[in-house]
């Protein structure tokens, strides 16, 4: 697993085309709809802004699997990193995803971040079960956020804890919010 470089922008298009033409729609992305420019737009963001990260997987050569995410942009979040991530379908269940959701992890943690979130399809047991797996939880669902070939689908929302936060407590919830420190 590495930083993905610009040479990686077909390859990571083809895996994104590949995933996304699954009959199981695991991905919001269509084949041919993320274009190599794109890609390497992305990789170029997360080698230039540190609190960005885009990430490829390789087996023997072959791309398996790659993840890319960025912190979020309005500042009451800016403690928050959302990722998305494809695994190639041969390459599932070997631990590639959980070797790229790992690495993503002990990054973001590293780099500040104290929470790292996601959104999946309900229909992706497989995807959310591999997240719970990696202790995110279930945290909410937009009911017919996307509508794909004419269909509408819900986005559920997940979400962990990670670095500091995840062994001190954050204080007291309320009404499922946070106090900050020193009631700011």
């Amino acid at each position: 697993m590495r930083r993905g470089v610009s040479s990686d922008a077909r390859a990571v298009r083809d895996l994104i085309d590949a995933v996304a033409a699954e009959p199981e729609m695991p991905l919001l992305a269509t084949p041919g709809s993320i274009g190599v420019r794109d890609i390497r737009s992305l990789i170029a963001r997360s080698a230039r802004d540190p609190r960005s990260l885009f990430l490829v997987a390789e087996v023997a050569g072959e791309l398996a699997g790659n993840l890319g995410g960025s912190g979020l942009a309005f500042a009451p979040s800016a403690h928050v990193f959302e990722f998305g991530m494809s695994v190639g379908a041969a390459y599932r269940g070997v631990g590639v995803g959980s070797a790229l959701l790992q690495a993503t992890l002990a990054w973001a943690a590293d780099v500040g971040y104290s929470r790292v979130v996601l959104s999946a399809f309900p229909h992706n047991t497989r995807a959310i079960a591999f997240y719970e797996r990696h202790g995110f939880t279930l945290e909410g669902c937009r009911p017919r956020q996307f509508c794909r070939d004419g269909c509408y689908i819900d986005e559920l929302l997940m979400g962990r804890l990670v670095g500091s936060a995840v062994e001190a407590a954050v204080g007291p919830a309320v009404a499922g919010a946070t106090a900050a420190p020193d009631g700011v």
